[in-house]
């Protein structure tokens, strides 16, 4: 059985000079804050913005990443950050992420691993309604069908 699919959320960004080397080439570390943008954008969809819930007292935790590199993005290039919620549960999720160019010319993918965290970033459980909403919104595509 082929599993369901995951809710997309895209968010188109430029590469700024200030992201690139000498070559116009994007230095490797800002993938990882694509990543970010994506992440937060993803949740903002949710309706689960992350100021709000640092405001309610949960942080999302980076606990691992993993980033392939496929092709060089460069100055002035139109990107788009796909991501979606590949995993989530009550004590964390995980992301994963493209970084497109054009119509489907992938050039970065990549996952990141997550804990929640109290303010003082022990771990703990998300709000039941946190995890709801993240869940409804995520698997309303396989519903739908669309993305």
């Amino acid at each position: 059985m082929k599993p369901a699919p995951l809710r997309v959320v895209e968010t188109a960004l430029r590469v700024r000079y200030a992201e690139t080397d000498k070559m116009g080439v994007v230095y490797h570390g800002h993938y990882v804050v694509w990543f970010e943008v994506g992440r937060t954008e993803y949740c903002r969809a949710a309706g689960v913005p992350y100021r709000s819930l640092e405001e309610s007292g949960v942080l999302i935790l980076v606990t691992g990443l993993d980033c392939k590199y496929r092709r060089p993005a460069r100055y002035d290039d139109a990107l788009r950050v796909r991501a979606a919620m590949t995993e989530l549960g009550s004590r964390g999720c995980a992301f994963g992420y493209e970084i497109v160019r054009g119509e489907d010319e992938v050039l970065c993918e990549g996952s990141t691993r997550h804990v929640f965290a109290d303010s003082e970033g022990r771990p703990r459980r998300a709000p039941d309604e946190v995890v709801e909403r993240l869940a409804r919104f995520r698997d309303a595509v396989a519903l739908t069908g669309g993305g």
